[in-house]
């Protein structure tokens, strides 16, 4: 069993306390730790909004403002997600507080084994995500690089829109642009990282407390299960509350699961701002991809940075959206579990306790974003709807 010291070291959440440390919002440092690493990595995340915007407004061809709308919005979005995490520094370290008392309140090798299978699912889950987050970037940045590479001897001498594109972001710094483009290229490309890392920062938190919150759903779904398994027909309806062990069994599960759930309500207000904003900023950023890529489908090099930024959001915003409903799905599973085990060979006491939890199991824990809508897959559905609808108006402007 893991000691308290251990849980965060152990390789089940190694991808998350890297990222929340390199980001600077990992709660168990002090202060002036964390802001060393958070200011430069809020400050590059945010910092290159504001040539970008320059871009938007100053744009005079439609599609310059589709090309360099949806970077902005990520630049929005990223920067939005970090800081949200910084100032609900509680917050996160009230979750990561619960997930050490979990683990430390585990009394079976079995319970062990569902933690750890759901703590292994959420170290899968984040391996995969960090790597696909690392290599989007490498192909949104693969585009100046490509032609950097192919430019011509005689194109020395680089007009302000060709330096333009060998940017990974549509900026606008005026006549400093050509003068200082070495300098710019850095920060652009340090934009990048600051984004990535970012994103990876917030979403494997998210994906790990998802998971935790899950695999204890599953544990006080076995305990209910196995409560009466011993009995017969032969039990007594009506046993003194000091000799029914059924009846404590039953409180310990009543008792972790309103601990489950004020967990989950937790995580809720900690991510549900961060999920308006990246829904609202998704949809629309996603529709102007599309255009792009189906504008440039003839041409690769042009189509290679909105495609990986469409996948990029597609696949960011599918993530989100299916483990909000792992939570949906688990946290009823209780009622089942209830109803799988022999409940019929427990006294009365015990049966009310079981009328308690399956009552609140109604009410299934849940992910909104900002309050209005709840994460699910039949949510994610709807989105891409709104999504194509955005689609083809924009469409109907080219």
């Amino acid at each position: 069993m893991l000691d308290k010291k251990d849980i965060w070291k152990s390789r089940y959440y190694i991808i998350p306390r890297l990222y929340l440390t390199m980001s600077g919002i990992w709660p168990y440092y002090r202060l002036r730790d964390r802001c060393i690493r958070f200011t430069p990595m809020f400050i590059f995340c945010s910092s290159i909004l504001i040539p970008q915007l320059i871009f938007v407004f100053t744009a005079t061809d439609l599609d310059d403002v589709f090309e360099s709308v949806p970077s902005a919005l990520i630049s929005i979005l990223f920067s939005f997600k970090i800081l949200s995490i910084m100032l609900n520094t509680k917050k996160v370290k009230a979750c990561l507080k619960r997930v050490e008392k979990d683990w430390l309140s585990i009394n079976t090798n079995v319970e062990k084994a569902i933690l750890q299978r759901h703590a292994e699912y959420g170290q899968y889950l984040t391996t995969f995500y960090a790597g696909f987050m690392h290599a989007t970037a490498f192909f949104y940045l693969l585009k100046p690089v490509v032609i950097t590479l192919l430019e011509n001897d005689t194109n020395a001498n680089a007009t302000t829109k060709l330096s333009l594109s060998k940017l990974p972001f549509q900026v606008e710094y005026g006549e400093k642009l050509d003068r200082h483009f070495y300098s710019i290229t850095i920060h652009c490309y340090l934009g990048v990282f600051a984004h990535v890392f970012s994103t990876l920062a917030v979403d494997t938190l998210y994906y790990t407390l998802i998971q935790h919150a899950c695999g204890m759903f599953s544990i006080v779904g076995h305990m209910l299960e196995n409560i009466g398994k011993n009995n017969d027909a032969n039990f007594r309806l009506k046993l003194d509350r000091t000799k029914d062990d059924n009846y404590s069994k039953a409180l310990e599960c009543l008792r972790r699961h309103l601990n489950v759930i004020e967990f989950a309500e937790l995580i809720e207000s900690l991510f549900t701002n961060i999920f308006l904003v990246s829904v609202t900023l998704n949809m629309v950023s996603g529709s102007i991809c599309g255009i792009q890529v189906i504008m440039n489908l003839g041409n690769a090099r042009d189509v290679a940075a909105p495609l990986a930024i469409y996948v990029a959001q597609l696949t960011h915003l599918f993530l989100q959206f299916w483990q909000a409903q792992f939570m949906l799905d688990y946290s009823t599973i209780l009622y089942e579990s209830i109803c799988k085990g022999n409940w019929y060979y427990t006294s009365e006491r015990c049966r009310k306790i079981f009328l308690l939890i399956m009552s609140r199991t109604m009410s299934p824990c849940k992910i909104s974003a900002g309050k209005i809508v709840t994460l699910s897959i039949e949510s994610f559905a709807t989105v891409l709807k709104t999504s194509m609808s955005y689609f083809t108006v924009l469409r109907s402007f080219q």
